[in-house]
């Protein structure tokens, strides 16, 4: 397929993402300089409130599917978000050809051990049942910070809710204890478990992108690709 042979050419670079994860993240852009860039790039684009299991960006008609499984603390699934998927959303998601819907797999936040991993996909939730999961999701990939530091704190997740000037904080806080998207985030893992154990992915991993459309789908991938190589999946199921 020609999707395969577009991975084969993505090998390097992937590579290169894996060295640079295990190296540790690049240092966190600005806050004020995040919030401005992710405004911009998902200004216009609708997002809808936890739908399909996920939390979902674009036309929820367009005829391709984009299902990323990811953990907010996995620095591979950064590299993905603050490069291949922005260009994604800003040729293929803004013209209404491609949706996202992100799921929760806890991948890299599993060393930490101390709950940051719920806690976190809950605030993305919290704020996806404002229409705004997204700018939550990419404000805290721009400002993520090393793994290996338990940085995931009620400040830092306040922090990312309050650079989202149409966020209504108040209800914000109060969907964090809504036991609903707690279980919507297990919910996300059972999915992940049932892919593993149909062997539809090779194993646990983040950032798993599965992709379909109305000539059916591609196999997963588990990976930052390059946009180049999504292009070419695109072109497979469509």
């Amino acid at each position: 397929m020609m999707w395969l042979a577009g991975l084969v050419a993505a090998v390097a670079v992937v590579v290169v993402v894996i060295a640079v994860a295990a190296g540790g993240n690049a240092k966190p852009v600005a806050a004020k300089t995040a919030a401005a860039k992710v405004a911009a790039l998902l200004k216009g684009i609708p997002q809808s409130a936890n739908v399909q299991g996920g939390i979902q960006l674009g036309n929820p008609k367009a005829p391709i599917t984009l299902t990323e499984y990811g953990d907010l603390v996995c620095p591979i699934c950064q590299e993905f978000a603050v490069g291949p998927e922005e260009e994604l959303i800003a040729k293929e998601v803004r013209a209404g050809k491609v949706q996202i819907v992100y799921k929760a797999d806890e991948t890299a936040s599993q060393a930490a051990n101390n709950g940051e991993f719920v806690a976190g996909q809950v605030a993305a939730r919290a704020a996806g049942l404002q229409k705004l999961g997204w700018n939550y999701i990419l404000l805290w990939y721009e400002e993520q910070q090393s793994e290996d530091v338990p940085y995931v704190t009620a400040s830092f997740l306040s922090g990312l809710a309050k650079q989202i000037p149409a966020l209504n904080m108040a209800k914000w806080q109060t969907q964090l204890q809504n036991p609903n998207l707690a279980g919507d985030v297990t919910v996300d893992g059972q999915g992940m478990n049932q892919l593993v154990s149909s062997n539809a992915v090779s194993g646990n991993a983040t950032p798993t992108l599965l992709i379909k459309g109305p000539k059916g789908s591609v196999p997963a991938v588990q990976a930052a690709v390059p946009y180049s190589s999504l292009e070419v999946a695109f072109k497979d199921v469509t």
